[in-house]
């Protein structure tokens, strides 16, 4: 029965994509894109993630990396990221909040992840 809830969230955290901002630089703006927007990981195993920084510099579209946190301090009780790569890694069960930041606008994105 674990092994099919593990599944069921897996292939909903698949799916998950999050934007904000607008990519297209036509009005100017800024994305952050991380997938998936769900991770499910056990104590002592990593995931990575994958992220993107967009922003709008002189009418042309830049990309680079977020910058990658924990939502709360409190949430480093339960997973620890790379703040450069947003490798995740499970400390402890329970639930935590990692944001990817634009480097270069305020522009933000967050996964949830579950540590069992």
């Amino acid at each position: 029965m674990q092994r099919m809830i593990l599944a069921a969230l897996l292939l909903v955290a698949a799916a998950g994509c999050v934007i904000v901002g607008d990519p297209t630089c036509g009005s100017g703006g800024a994305s952050v894109v991380v997938t998936p927007g769900v991770v499910v990981v056990a104590v002592g195993q990593s995931f990575t993630p994958n992220g993107s920084d967009s922003w709008c510099d002189g009418g042309r579209q830049s990309h680079g990396s977020p910058q990658w946190s924990l939502s709360q301090a409190g949430d480093s009780a339960f997973v620890a990221v790379d703040a450069s790569t947003g490798r995740i890694t499970g400390r402890r069960s329970g639930a935590a909040t990692v944001v990817a930041r634009s480097a270069h606008t305020s522009a933000t994105s967050s996964i949830l992840v579950t540590v069992f």
